[in-house]
């Protein structure tokens, strides 16, 4: 059995190792978290450069990105196409006992992210644990497409009557 944990971008910096497609999809959901990103990557696709609150280095991945990292990386994601490269981000991670997931490789990886559907403050995760992230994505959009838009509001209303009765005032995080 494997528990969900929900970071928030207090938890610190991340580190994500690769340019391309899957980098693309981890560094967005990143950005719209509010996490700062230092992506590392020879050929990093434009809509990555410029995202809010991400730092991109066009070069090659070098172990010190993550054994000599400053400041220490909350958590560090390898989605690089070599595959050899992905296992020594994944050697280095977890030598400095930083949580790392390792795109092509679950048995590697001490974390998995999951598919993620966002409606405000509604987050509705799938994970099928590394397996099938397509499969996780397809659940994902058939949950999506039950429930349908709107529940920001609801769980907007939901937060200040919560609020209410326990007297409190201003914005506070979900349980």
């Amino acid at each position: 059995m494997s528990v969900m944990i929900e970071l928030l971008p207090s938890a610190g910096p991340v580190l994500v190792v690769g340019g391309g497609a899957v980098a693309l999809r981890r560094v967005r959901n990143l950005s719209d978290g509010g996490f700062q990103v230092t992506v590392v990557a020879p050929d990093i696709l434009e809509q990555i450069h410029g995202m809010p609150g991400v730092s991109c280095l066009d070069r090659e991945f070098a172990d010190t990105d993550v054994l000599d990292g400053k400041p220490r990386w909350a958590l560090v994601l390898a989605c690089t196409r070599e595959r050899e490269v992905n296992r020594r981000i994944g050697d280095a991670a977890r030598a400095r006992g930083i949580p790392v997931a390792v795109a092509d490789s679950p048995d590697e990886s001490t974390f998995f992210t999951p598919a993620t559907l966002r409606d405000g403050g509604l987050q509705v995760a799938v994970s099928t644990g590394g397996a099938d992230p397509a499969l996780a994505k397809q659940i994902r959009e058939r949950i999506a497409a039950t429930l349908g838009p709107g529940w920001a509001a609801v769980v907007e209303t939901a937060r200040r009557a919560r609020q209410s009765r326990l007297g409190r005032t201003g914005a506070s995080a979900d349980e």
